[in-house]
Formats: structure tokens, sequence, C-alpha cells
């Protein structure tokens, strides 16, 4: 399973890098379409990733922006990676002071602000390569997005957000893999009913 793993990261890495300009800003004005749908209003406290652009991943910084003028009370919280202890730490993202320095793997992050608990947050957008019918997904490989879903209170909404269509094949989860509730891509929103929630 972790070769097939792997060769999968591989190929919607690739898949994305291979995406003209023009295709990549289509995809993610469809994806906010969809973020825009929902009702936002019910959520306190939303965890967002900030995108890796050398990776095409969904840019996240448009539904930002949708959040600042449509819901000005949502309180969101940003990623940092915490390397020593494997961990994210979640720093509350204010539109005008909040700093965000990119690390070594080129992800923005806060440079500095108020950390929150983990079982605060109501909703959390989870950054993937890959994922299937069922709502398993395939990160990069590190486990710090399972690992911090795993802190996170049971009923916290978890969202993906991908570029393409979920895989044909069933993904086999880890003991250890958290599933999505639901995921956006630019045809769809899927929603989930897994057991292991």
């Amino acid at each position: 399973m972790q070769n097939l793993k792997k060769e999968i990261r591989s190929q919607m890495r690739l898949k994305r890098l291979n995406l003209s300009k023009a295709e990549f800003w289509d995809l993610n004005d469809q994806i906010l379409e969809h973020v825009k749908t929902i009702n936002w209003a019910a959520y306190q406290y939303v965890h967002i990733f900030l995108p890796i652009k050398e990776n095409n991943e969904v840019d996240t910084f448009e539904i930002l922006s949708f959040f600042k003028y449509q819901y000005p009370n949502l309180k969101i919280v940003i990623p940092r990676t915490n390397f020593k202890e494997s961990k994210l730490e979640n720093v509350v993202f204010d539109h005008y002071q909040t700093v965000l320095r990119k690390n070594e793997y080129q992800i923005p992050e806060p440079v500095y602000g108020h950390l929150i608990q983990s079982d605060l947050i109501d909703v959390v957008f989870v950054p993937l390569l890959a994922f299937d019918e069922d709502g398993n997904r395939i990160g990069y490989g590190g486990g710090f997005y399972d690992r911090f879903l795993s802190t996170c209170k049971k009923d916290a909404l978890k969202i993906g957000l991908s570029l393409f269509p979920p895989l044909k094949e069933n993904l086999v989860a880890d003991e250890f893999d958290i599933p999505l509730n639901q995921c956006i891509t630019p045809e769809r929103h899927y929603i989930f009913s897994n057991k292991k929630l």
C-alpha cells in the first residue's frame, strides 16, 4: 500500500504541475463557488492551510479573501509547523496584522500570533494530493494532519480541497488515517458517510 501511495503522490503532483495558469485559476474559481454555498455563519473557528504555490496547491488565499469580506466575524486559524515535535500549531490569522514567511517546504506560515487549542476548531480545510469516494485521502506523507485532526473535537468538520475528482480505486486507510467528512472539487461538493469519525 505504501508503494501505491508513493506512486499516486508522484502522479498527482505531476498532474497539478502540468496545469496551465489559465486551467489552474479556472479550477480554483470553481472550488471557491462551492465554498460560497456553505453557511459559514454557523461556525466560529475555521482552520485553513495556506498553499504551496510551487506545487500548484489549491489557492486558499482566494477563500481567505471571501471570508474577509463576507464573514468578517469568522475566526480564521492557520497552521504553523513545529518540526521538533512533529505537530501543527494553530495560530489565529489576522487579515491585516499576520506576517507570513515560507518554511523550508515553501509553506507560508505565520511568524508570530496567538495560539489556540485544537478543540476549539469547528472546521478544518485539509490539504491533499488525492482522495477516494469514501473520503480517504493521500497527503504528503508526513502525518502532520492526521496527528492534528486526532486532537480536534470529534464533530469538527474535515473538508478536503482537490483540483481533481476522486480516484476510482479505493484507498485502504492506515490505522491512524482520519477520513474527510467532505471534499470540494471544481465539479462538485462531495459529502461522505464514513464511519470512522
